[in-house]
């Protein structure tokens, strides 16, 4: 199923209220246009999407791997998450990430086990293969999905570099750093650092009881004012702090796709 959402005043006026900006440093919505949004387009969404606040879509809409599904570019993302990348809309990530350029994922796949991998049995629209499309390739390619896996699970406060390429279906935990240029082809552990073709750990970013503080803790769930009350490398006090009940938690806003009032269309 999608949803077709238009973009109307109050779509784009619902976005700068929650401080989720489509430029950097993004000007409220004007003469019809909110960062590289304009009013009167139509925006499809192929899943639920839900945005909480303070959140940066710098990269537009969403170009996908030849083959692959466009989208809009809004994905469900946690506060304080950026992106100079395009983002799809079947993406999770979470709070505290901050995403470079080039971010691609490998969204669109062929048959590997029919007699052929060619695009002839799941595109028979295309010119090429004009007056040998049967009856058959037809009613395969009706039924067929190059995205077939979905979109990685993003945790929070993952840096990722720029030009990374990830797989499908992957899970990349929270606190981890992807390096430049690089393939992720599989599940990245919390805290790693990965480089390479395909991504291998080049190291942790703590010591393992660190790590293991920091996620019980769960830090990126307090109240930020609180949670920044000073910037060091020590986190004793803080992780302390959360344990003993004495930093709060806070309930980030959100906007949801399609907004309450928005007409959306399913089909």
């Amino acid at each position: 199923m999608q949803t077709r959402v238009p973009v109307t005043p109050a779509f784009t006026q619902g976005l700068f209220e929650k401080s989720i900006l489509l430029k950097y440093n993004c000007p409220a919505p004007k003469g019809g246009a909110y960062g590289w949004l304009r009013e009167g387009e139509e925006l499809t969404f192929f899943n639920d999407v839900v945005i909480e606040q303070n959140v940066g879509f710098y990269g537009g809409q969403y170009k996908p791997m030849v083959g692959g599904r466009r989208s809009s570019g809004l994905a469900s993302v946690g506060a304080f998450t950026y992106s100079y990348s395009g983002l799809p809309d079947g993406l999770n990530v979470g709070r505290y990430c901050s995403i470079s350029a080039g971010l691609r994922f490998i969204d669109s796949s062929h048959p590997m086990d029919l007699l052929t991998t060619s695009a002839m049995t799941f595109r028979p629209r295309n010119a090429l293969f004009k007056d040998f499309v049967t009856d058959a390739i037809k009613d395969h390619a009706a039924s067929y999905s190059t995205t077939d896996k979905p979109y990685p699970r993003i945790g929070h406060d993952v840096w990722i570099g720029s030009n990374v390429t990830m797989s499908m279906d992957i899970g990349i935990g929270t606190g981890s750093i992807l390096a430049s240029n690089s393939t992720v082809t599989k599940d990245v552990p919390p805290y790693a650092i990965v480089g390479g073709n395909p991504a291998k750990i080049i190291k942790y970013r703590f010591d393992g009881e660190t790590i293991e503080r920091l996620l019980s803790s769960e830090w990126w769930n307090y109240d930020p004012r609180e949670v920044f009350a000073s910037v060091d490398t020590d986190f004793t006090e803080l992780m302390d702090g959360i344990a003993a009940g004495n930093v709060s938690p806070y309930e980030f806003d959100r906007f949801t796709v399609p907004a309450p009032d928005t007409a959306a269309v399913d089909s």
